[in-house]
């Protein structure tokens, strides 16, 4: 074991002991970039501020400069676990630890209220929504409509995912139980400490996701319009080093859809009795701001297949 992956490891087994972040930053510095110190310090500055984010408003200017160096090119360093599937093929996955962020948006009803939500477990989420290859090395068919093999796989119901999810984890030999992450697990990841539209910030364009672009909206700046789904990975990461969390795929989560419980909570299931599952993060097909935002829902019938919809997958350590 490298000196790096001792530092990442020790992050996975006490992830709330600021300390071995603040060490991992200065190994960066002294061993490789000091850009990704400057990154990692900034972003558990975001994720130590993000649920009272009007009492710092120094917090625009932090998330300004991630943004900047996440778009030189500046990779973000997180613990991360790759799977090896039948054939060969990898599935990289990010480490996202236990914590607090402020869940919901003020832009549709159903997003709100926002409260606070407490997530108690880590756990690692895959790094792009699945690929084609990924489904075909687990299912053994091609279901999506825009074909390709780095592109995310759609055409998928949510009964098609869960289907995925026990394929994937038998062929782990019990390494990892494979599941398709909460919605509050989704968005916590998605958000990575920030508390804008998106992990960006309030404005999206078509060079930083693949959504349907809207040029009658002042959010909304003017740009191509792809009209399909693009290979996964082609646009910036967040700060855990996920891609394509705005846009491309509607991904489905474990959750039923419902209203948000009133207060703070402390890792929510969803607790409505309606069959219709929750989606998360936008897609090619949507052109409203809201559409791909972090805080944005929609929902299917677990049967439903749509050319607009994906997902990506999660597991905990234990």
């Amino acid at each position: 074991m490298t000196e790096l992956e001792a530092l990442l490891s020790g992050i996975v087994s006490e992830p709330l002991e600021e300390t071995r972040w603040l060490v991992l930053a200065d190994w960066l510095d002294e061993n490789d970039d000091l850009r990704r110190g400057e990154l990692l310090r900034l972003h558990r500055k975001l994720l130590a501020t993000c649920c009272e984010p009007d009492a710092h408003p120094e917090r625009a200017v932090w998330q300004a400069r991630i943004v900047e160096l996440i778009g030189a090119g500046v990779r973000p360093c997180v613990p991360q676990r790759v799977v090896e599937l039948p054939g060969g093929v990898l599935m990289t996955f990010s480490f996202i630890p236990p914590g607090s962020f402020l869940r919901g948006s003020n832009a549709h009803e159903s997003e709100l209220p926002i409260r606070k939500v407490t997530l108690t477990k880590g756990f690692f989420l895959g790094v792009y929504p699945v690929t084609q290859e990924e489904w075909r090395t687990v299912m053994g068919n091609t279901p999506s409509r825009f074909k390709g093999l780095g592109r995310p796989v759609e055409q998928v119901s949510w009964d098609d995912c869960q289907e995925f999810c026990t394929k994937l984890s038998a062929s782990l030999n019990g390494h990892a139980t494979v599941r398709l992450p909460t919605e509050s697990e989704w968005e916590c990841a998605c958000r990575a400490g920030t508390t804008s539209v998106f992990h960006f910030g309030d404005a999206i364009s078509t060079n930083l996701a693949n959504y349907g672009r809207d040029s009658d909206s002042n959010n909304l700046r003017k740009g191509e319009r792809r009209i399909m789904t693009t290979d996964v990975g082609l646009f910036p990461a967040n700060p855990w080093g996920l891609y394509d969390v705005h846009g491309n795929v509607w991904e489905w989560c474990e959750d039923r859809h419902g209203d948000y419980a009133q207060g703070d909570q402390t890792d929510p299931q969803g607790r409505s009795t309606v069959e219709e599952r929750v989606l998360r993060g936008g897609s090619w097909f949507d052109t409203t701001l809201g559409g791909s935002g972090a805080g944005c829902r929609h929902r299917y019938s677990p049967a439903d297949r749509h050319d607009h919809c994906g997902f990506r997958v999660c597991f905990h350590l234990d």
